[in-house]
């Protein structure tokens, strides 16, 4: 690692957590530093690491980010604190703006203005949802055509990033993610772990009502670390790069994929969608970028699936049994 002090905002998250813990577990020596951001939960399922330092403040405190800045001389910034929840941000449009383009703002003007002469790169982790309604497969050099409000949100957030970017010659680089996921999300309602939750605990799987054709691809927690490491290592400040490439997948395909692997046969609930509930059609991505800076993934989606199933957060205890081959499955990953 070359830096010493390693910012990590929304280190209590699904994606931040995951790459806090890589940093901590694998890549800190004594002289290195990751600093935690929270604002609500704890970081981490296993603080007290010596060189961790966990610090609850919100975003959008520009005093305070500003402090924490020039306090600890960051040299590194991973960004990742957002309002990830896209039914959320439909029922609350001013948090969703407030949290992910204000507190991106807060961020960058506290870099520009008390962390300019320590500050060496700072990776904003957006989503391939900054596409919108754009033709997929989407590529760095797709045009945004944002429509409902994450989306939205997000567009916005790359767009500042860029601003920052290209306006004050901040070090930036711009990370835009397919769906990720795997075991450690705190987001129970996202459709992988709640099928899987909804299974062990003998209720069946929801779907909405007319989104079972819609196409989504899932890239696993542990490639998308992997690919932020080697961005920070081997890109240069400015590039922006896209996660994903992995496997699309219906919506319906998906829930009966995870029925399959879990040996469940009860059918699933069809549920009426909210009114203001919007989401894309059909998504996917262009990694020709990323794998050409040496990135592939290593989880197929039923690998990370089959790690999924087996995670005591998602109810993994045996309501239903699993072969010891899925065990064994698991273990052969690690």
């Amino acid at each position: 690692m070359k830096s010493n002090t390693i910012l990590v905002t929304g280190a209590a998250g699904f994606v931040g957590s995951a790459l806090a813990r890589r940093l901590l577990d694998h890549g800190s020596d004594g002289n290195t530093r990751v600093i935690l951001l929270y604002h609500q939960s704890n970081p981490l399922k296993h603080p007290g690491h010596r060189n961790a330092i966990a610090v609850r403040g919100s975003l959008n405190d520009y005093t305070f980010v500003s402090d924490l800045v020039s306090r600890y001389e960051v040299n590194t910034i991973y960004h990742f604190a957002s309002n990830s929840i896209v039914r959320k941000c439909a029922n609350d449009p001013m948090n969703a703006y407030f949290t992910n383009v204000m507190g991106t703002v807060t961020l960058l003007e506290a870099v520009r203005n008390a962390g300019v002469n320590t500050v060496e790169r700072i990776a904003i982790f957006t989503s391939d949802k900054v596409y919108g309604h754009a033709v997929p497969p989407y590529n760095e050099s797709t045009a945004f055509v944002p429509k409902y409000t994450y989306e939205s949100t997000k567009a916005c957030q790359d767009i500042v990033a860029q601003n920052y970017l290209h306006n004050y010659r901040l070090p930036i680089n711009i990370v835009r993610s397919s769906n990720v996921f795997g075991p450690g999300d705190p987001n129970l309602t996202r459709i992988i772990p709640n099928c899987i939750r909804s299974i062990n605990r003998g209720e069946q799987p929801i779907i909405f009502t007319g989104v079972k054709d819609y196409v989504r691809e899932f890239v696993y927690v542990d490639d998308v670390v992997d690919a932020m490491l080697l961005i920070d290592g081997k890109a240069a400040a400015g590039e922006v790069f896209c996660i994903g490439g992995t496997e699309t997948v219906s919506i319906e395909a998906l829930v009966e994929r995870i029925c399959q692997l879990m040996g469940y046969h009860g059918g699933v609930s069809i549920v009426d969608k909210p009114s203001n509930f919007q989401e894309i059609r059909e998504q996917s991505i262009d990694s020709s970028k990323l794998r050409a800076l040496g990135w592939q993934p290593k989880f197929s989606l039923e690998q990370g699936l089959r790690q999924c199933i087996d995670a005591p957060e998602y109810g993994a205890e045996p309501l239903l049994a699993k072969p010891t081959a899925y065990a064994l499955a698991a273990a052969s990953l690690n």
